[in-house]
């Protein structure tokens, strides 16, 4: 159909204007015509109703006067005469009902054929004359007052003969005018389109010289001398834009050969035509290397076939009119290491035909950091820990992810806490130092590890070992802080109970009268308790502080008797390193800072370890006991063994011998003598074990004066064969004191006694009261004062030794068990016994007992053992 049009329509302008202009012409004259012709037609038809309207008329008047006097004849000549008439084709004569009486037909030869009778009907009516399509027109009109009617058939084209004759002389003078016109046009045309030749011949050469320009004043019209301009410009405007085109050309190729992704021309065959210099670094070759060779050789899986599969089928581009798809293959590198890639193609039609353009993006990195955030995810899910992370950009710093291991400390969901602070868990629960701990980390953007007290979402309390991070961006600013949850409430209740533990064996430790040092793996003293420091005197914190075991032993050393060394520990202990651990236990006498016995016992290198406990009890008392308890039987047994022998000789003897009347009753005497020893022996100790077993619990300790104290020791005195009496100067009779009189009496009894065993030259003895203080508080004291034998230092240091006597002759009777007895009894009651003693100048002792107001709360101390 193009082919034909244009073979029908010509190429050149001038043709096709005077193409136009024959056409406009043509349609012109055609239009008139039929106009014309149109107009005519109904000219004629509405003349020829309007004059056969009127002939009927005209008849149906001359012949009603024939017809009234029945002149057939004259009715026949004179319709006949009028259907002769041009344009007539018939007259019908018909009665009042319809029925045609006569038809006058005009025939072919102008003669007028008369028909009687016609079986042919007509319709009366009065109107106007009707015209059928073949331009007869009909009319009807009454015959005398509508006695008969008359019917006119008339063509009408009669009329239109002299018109169409002066159409038609119109039509052949507007053709000769059209001919006229369209040759003047041709020649104006001509002339006119000449400068135009001259612009067509400038814009030819416009391509190969860009910039060239032509003189506007071409001779021709205003507009082509516009055009002229117009293509001036365009031909600057060119230049300008293939100037700017270039620089974008260059920046294009510079941005393009600048990107990282490879870029790939393509033809219709898959083969690659352009790229850029990304295929170097991402394929490993050089663009010569792949011009010309197919894709397939870089991307395996794409032919041109699955090209154009995937791009028709990918996503349309309606503004460009191209066709874009994604794909995810494996591409080859220049040596045929398989890696991922991203390819996008896209598919434009030109018109060199289909063209493809490829990117291809490396996603071996991408695929790499995808696995590690993958990796990370999975590890974030599979850590055992709570994990939550906090945005600190908004208000509330509410949490944002919160992992498995979270619900499962928590019991609280993941959308149950996210949007919410961590807060949450604290409850109630808020005074606790901890939070002002993680507050100004958060505050100061650092890291902090705090365990909460948390509470689960069923209410349980639960230990929650919490480390807080800063996420710092790239930029150093916090945007989220990572918080790492650990449930240790079994650590907690581990340390607790461990901590409890510790502070009992603390708490025993530093109340325990024994010494215990610890020595870690490093051989490095760590613990050391008060009773280390009371036996050796020194402090631990200062002194021994980091101190090693062999400086122990230099320093321990120091304080021994040098007579009797101690073994030093650290020797053993690096000679039994790698044998396990071992023990040693040694006595070890010490000189300072006091002289003491002590037992050391030392469990060193512990399950090889290298942990050392040595362990110090102060057995001196034990030791002064043990030598006590011997000196007291070999005392005890050489005192009770003295007034048996006797008895017993005695009594052997009056068994075995007569003896006389007057000699036994001196030996009876002896015996009895010697009895009443064993009795007040045996009575003193069992006094002494009663007083030292119960502690002061069986005293009765009531409200007494002085006075009475003193009367009554000295009324119960009774001395065989010493007459001197006690000199008593008391000035606190009144004085109460809150005391078991009886035991009281012994004591003070005990004290005379002494006073006159140990005076055998005589002297006075003296009994007085004193004013002072005991523990702070008022206490009387009552004085006993002697002139007799005296103690040296040494003895007065042994005088309350159970069964210890200052004459050892045995000359003074006596078990050596009295001052002991009044020790006990004295210092029970809250007392104090005192001793003042010269040797050969006699002898002071003072029982120093509390004053009743003070002594009040004495019975309650001592029946707790006090």
């Amino acid at each position: 159909m193009s082919a034909l049009w244009q073979l029908i329509w010509p190429r050149k302008l001038w043709r096709q204007l005077l193409v136009v202009a024959s056409g406009v012409i043509v349609a012109a004259v055609c239009t008139m015509a039929v106009d014309s012709t149109h107009r005519i037609t109904e000219t004629a038809r509405q003349e020829g109703r309007v004059w056969a309207q009127n002939l009927a008329l005209s008849v149906a008047d001359n012949v009603a006067a024939d017809l009234a006097h029945r002149d057939v004849h004259g009715l026949h000549q004179r319709l006949s005469d009028l259907a002769s008439l041009q344009g007539v084709l018939r007259i019908d004569l018909a009665d009042r009902d319809g029925q045609i009486l006569h038809t006058y037909v005009h025939g072919d030869s102008g003669r007028v054929l008369i028909t009687d009778r016609s079986q042919e009907r007509m319709q009366p009516s009065l109107g106007e004359a009707q015209t059928d399509e073949n331009g007869t027109v009909e009319a009807t009109a009454p015959v005398g007052g509508a006695q008969a009617w008359l019917r006119v058939r008339f063509d009408s084209r009669v009329n239109t003969k002299h018109l169409d004759a002066l159409r038609d002389q119109a039509v052949i003078w507007m053709v000769i005018g059209g001919i006229v016109v369209i040759a003047l046009m041709a020649i104006f045309t001509s002339q006119a389109l000449q400068p135009l030749h001259r612009v067509v011949m400038f814009a030819r050469r416009l391509p190969g010289q860009f910039g060239l320009q032509m003189a506007a004043n071409s001779g021709g019209s205003a507009e082509v001398d516009e055009l002229v301009d117009a293509l001036n410009e365009a031909s600057a405007a060119m230049v300008r834009q293939l100037d700017a085109t270039r620089a974008a050309e260059a920046r294009t190729a510079a941005v393009i050969n600048a990107a990282p992704d490879a870029l790939l021309g393509l033809d219709d065959q898959a083969r690659i035509t352009l790229v850029n210099h990304a295929v170097t670094s991402v394929f490993g070759c050089t663009e010569e290397q792949i011009i010309g060779q197919p894709v397939s050789r870089l991307l395996p899986s794409l032919t041109a076939e699955k090209i154009e599969e995937a791009t028709l089928a990918g996503l349309f581009m309606r503004a460009s009119g191209s066709h874009l798809a994604r794909l995810d293959i494996d591409a080859s590198r220049n040596d045929g290491t398989p890696f991922p890639a991203e390819v996008s193609i896209s598919r434009v039609e030109t018109d060199a035909g289909t063209r493809y353009a490829a990117v291809v993006r490396d996603l071996t990195e991408q695929r790499m950091t995808m696995g590690m955030m993958e990796l990370y995810n999975r590890a974030l899910e599979c850590a055992t820990n709570g994990i939550v992370i906090s945005d600190m950009s908004l208000p509330g710093q509410p949490v944002f992810y919160a992992n498995p291991a979270f619900t499962r400390i928590t019991g609280y969901q993941p959308w149950e806490v996210i949007g919410k602070k961590c807060g949450l868990l604290q409850g109630t629960d808020q005074d606790q130092p901890e939070i002002d701990v993680m507050r100004q980390a958060i505050a100061t953007q650092s890291s902090a590890t705090v365990v909460l007290r948390n509470y689960r979402k069923d209410g349980t309390l639960f230990f929650n070992e919490l480390a807080l991070a800063p996420v710092r961006s790239a930029d150093d600013t916090v945007r989220h802080y990572v918080g790492i949850l650990n449930d240790v409430s079994e650590r907690e209740r581990s340390r607790l109970a461990l901590a409890e533990r510790n502070a009992r064996l603390n708490a025993v430790f530093d109340l325990s009268p024994d010494g215990y040092a610890v020595f870690d793996s490093d051989g490095v003293l760590v613990f050391g308790n008060r009773a280390l420091r009371k036996i050796t005197g020194w402090d631990v914190e200062r002194v021994a502080s980091g101190m090693t075991l062999r400086e122990f032993d230099l320093l321990f050393g120091a304080l021994c008797d040098p007579t009797k060394p101690c073994e030093p520990l650290s020797t053993l202990n690096a000679n039994a390193q790698g044998a396990g651990s071992f023990d040693t236990d040694e006595l070890i006498e010490m000189v300072l800072p006091e002289r003491r016995t002590v037992t050391r016992l030392a469990r060193l290198n512990i399950d090889g370890r290298g942990e050392s406990i040595l362990y110090f009890r102060d057995v001196t008392r034990e030791m002064e006991v043990d030598r006590m308890k011997s000196e007291f039987l070999t005392t005890a047994a050489h005192e009770l063994r003295t007034p048996m022998v006797s008895v017993f000789g005695f009594t052997e003897l009056l068994l075995n011998r007569p003896v006389p009347e007057a000699r036994r009753r001196d030996v009876l005497e002896t015996i009895h003598r010697q009895a009443s020893l064993l009795i007040n022996m045996v009575n003193e100790l069992l006094d002494l074990a009663r007083i030292e077993a119960r502690q002061g619990k069986d005293m009765r300790r009531e409200p007494h004066t002085v006075a009475e104290l003193v009367d009554r020791s000295i009324d119960g005195l009774m001395v065989q064969g010493d007459a001197r009496k006690v000199e008593v100067q008391v000035s606190h009779g009144a004085q109460p004191l809150l005391i078991d009189l009886d035991k009281t009496i012994q004591a003070l009894t005990n004290v005379l006694s002494n006073a006159y065993k140990y005076s055998p030259a005589g002297g006075s003895i003296t009994l007085c009261t004193l004013d002072g203080e005991l523990h702070g508080a008022p206490a009387v004291g009552i004085e006993v004062a002697d002139s007799g034998i005296g103690m040296t230092p040494e003895q007065l240091a042994r005088v309350f030794e159970r069964f210890y006597r200052a004459d050892p002759s045995g000359n003074i009777p006596g078990t050596g068990l009295g001052m002991s007895v009044v020790k006990e009894i004295v210092e029970l009651q809250g007392g104090a016994v005192r001793l003042h003693s010269a040797f050969g100048s006699g002898t002071r002792v003072t029982l120093w007992l509390p004053c009743v107001a003070q002594a009040q709360p004495a019975p309650q101390l001592l029946e707790h053992g006090g």
